[in-house]
């Protein structure tokens, strides 16, 4: 069953005309006093949950909500969008006032709507009775740093990473080794060798990702800056916020990866092609990418791979640098909380219950559910280590993850078990730990949240800003775009603001900082 409550004024996403219910209630999130019991059934729970695949919608089906909901004693009234039009739908429901019992997605937004009053304000009603959510979330400064409103309450549940490492460079070492070619070093280096690749009739010298993971820029991490579209473009540089797209070192990178792309040494179908990584390893196409370590370093393993190509070898690589003898670095890391989360509406009538499964699902027993899924049926366990099952692993991990509900986008607890199992071998898991058993990270550059005023108005400034970069910055790698127009791009931008929501940004980050 869904709840009301009065109709919220939105500054993301889509901007909608409303009408107020003369009959919602209206509930103070800051003191979390709830409504009565409505005598509904309490067992049911309503829940909007993001699907991470558009052919493997959520429901009541699903292996790991499933499983959860039969030993919550509860059933799932799941509503769900696939995770690339969720944000959308989120904003939709949220203005909607169909409030469910659980909301999940994106945390940045579910902290949004919490201070306007859509969730419970949770660091209120976590006590002793949640020791999990307690030792996780309410007594780690660091998670509750990055997990807290502006006003100082916790509305949202995170998920919490496992390995500071994400997406690392990656490069067929057997082709270096044909060719009697060096690992690449610096930027020219990479050139060089992917030329080479392509020389030598590598389909694809180099595979990225905008379509699912969004990390089409990693390169970027030579110029020392940071372009994601989830940090909205800001990057970190000197200890201060700054707008990475109007720099000199986004000039250059972008030059580079222009004539990348025209001499053909980047996929041409980056910007839409899902499920990338597959389709090229899979498939022997590419000679280098950037992808989760650990999971294409596992591919040296897959029986498909050997057999299209026995003496395939993915090796991770330093992140890229300039100038040979500069400290090689990414950005591209975990926080200690992903983007991700759930929330208990301000108007349920079953606040400890949702509590109840939060508290579990936080728990080990709850952490190995949603890691991986159901004991000899997904994976067995010898000792402490963990393994997907036989069956798992021939219908391929990540697929499998995804279709049946382990790393939902909830709030739950990464394994550091499921990144070594995903990795599938020794020198697997040596490859996804490579870069942080060598701290090869620059300074985190963390999502920050604002207050009320603040966020109002740098949303009315980056909310046309980050569409239009977004888009532009692809269209320069492609050449749709001169480099000679970078100059008028930078200007379009400064007009539009920039100057006075880095200013915002900033101020935050103090506050931020302050809080270690």
């Amino acid at each position: 069953m869904k709840h009301k409550i009065l109709p919220l004024i939105l500054s993301v996403v889509l901007i909608l005309t409303l009408t107020a219910c003369d009959n919602a209630k209206t509930v103070d999130s800051k003191t979390n006093e709830l409504p009565a019991a409505s005598g509904t059934d309490e067992q049911v729970i309503s829940i909007f949950l993001p699907s991470r695949r558009s052919d493997s919608l959520y429901s009541m089906d699903t292996l790991t909500i499933a499983e959860l909901a039969k030993r919550m004693d509860v059933t799932f009234d799941i509503d769900t969008a696939p995770s690339n039009g969720a944000t959308a739908k989120l904003s939709v429901i949220v203005s909607s006032g169909e409030i469910p019992d659980i909301t999940a997605g994106n945390v940045s937004l579910l902290k949004q709507y919490g201070e306007e009053g859509a969730f419970l304000a949770l660091d209120e009603l976590i006590d002793d009775r949640y020791p999990n959510l307690k030792k996780y979330l309410l007594d780690n400064p660091e998670v509750m740093a990055q997990s807290i409103s502006s006003d100082g309450h916790l509305y949202v549940v995170p998920m919490q990473s496992a390995v500071r490492s994400a997406m690392g460079y990656m490069i067929r070492q057997d082709i270096l080794d044909e060719y009697g070619l060096e690992k690449p070093v610096t930027i020219d280096d990479w050139y060089k060798v992917l030329s080479e690749f392509k020389k030598h009739g590598v389909s694809t010298p180099l595979f990225l990702d905008k379509a699912w993971e969004d990390y089409c820029h990693m390169f970027s991490d030579a110029w020392g800056i940071e372009l994601t579209k989830s940090k909205d473009y800001f990057t970190v540089i000197d200890g201060k916020k700054a707008f990475a797209p109007i720099t000199e070192e986004c000039r250059e990178y972008l030059a580079t990866m222009q004539t990348w792309y025209e001499e053909g040494l980047i996929d041409k179908e980056f910007m839409t092609r899902e499920n990338t990584c597959d389709y090229h390893v899979l498939n022997n196409l590419a000679g280098a990418g950037c992808y989760w370590s650990g999971y294409l370093a596992g591919m040296n393993d897959n029986p498909e791979v050997i057999a299209n190509d026995p003496d395939t070898n993915w090796e991770i690589v330093d992140p890229p640098v300039l100038n040979a003898g500069d400290e090689p670095r990414t950005f591209s890391q975990q926080a200690k909380t992903v983007g991700y989360g759930w929330s208990v509406s301000s108007e349920t009538d079953k606040a400890d219950k949702i509590l109840e499964i939060f508290e579990y699902v936080y728990s080990d027993e709850g952490s190995v559910l949603f890691n991986f899924g159901i004991e000899n049926e997904s994976f067995v366990k010898k000792g402490e280590d963990y393994k997907y099952s036989d069956k798992v692993v021939e219908e391929g991990t990540t697929e499998w993850v995804m279709r049946n509900g382990c790393q939902a986008y909830i709030g739950m607890r990464q394994m550091p078990e499921y990144e070594t199992a995903q990795a599938g071998s020794d020198a697997a898991c040596y490859q996804l730990l490579y870069y942080d058993n060598n701290n090869l990270f620059y300074p985190m550059n963390p999502v920050l949240t604002m207050d009320e005023d603040s966020k109002d108005r740098y949303d009315a400034i980056m909310e046309p800003i980050i569409s239009y970069v977004d888009e532009e910055l692809i269209k320069f790698i492609t050449g749709d775009r001169s480099m000679d127009e970078f100059d008028s791009f930078v200007n379009k931008i400064n007009s539009m603001g920039i100057e006075e929501a880095e200013e915002l940004q900033n101020d935050a980050y103090e506050k931020y900082k302050s809080l270690f």
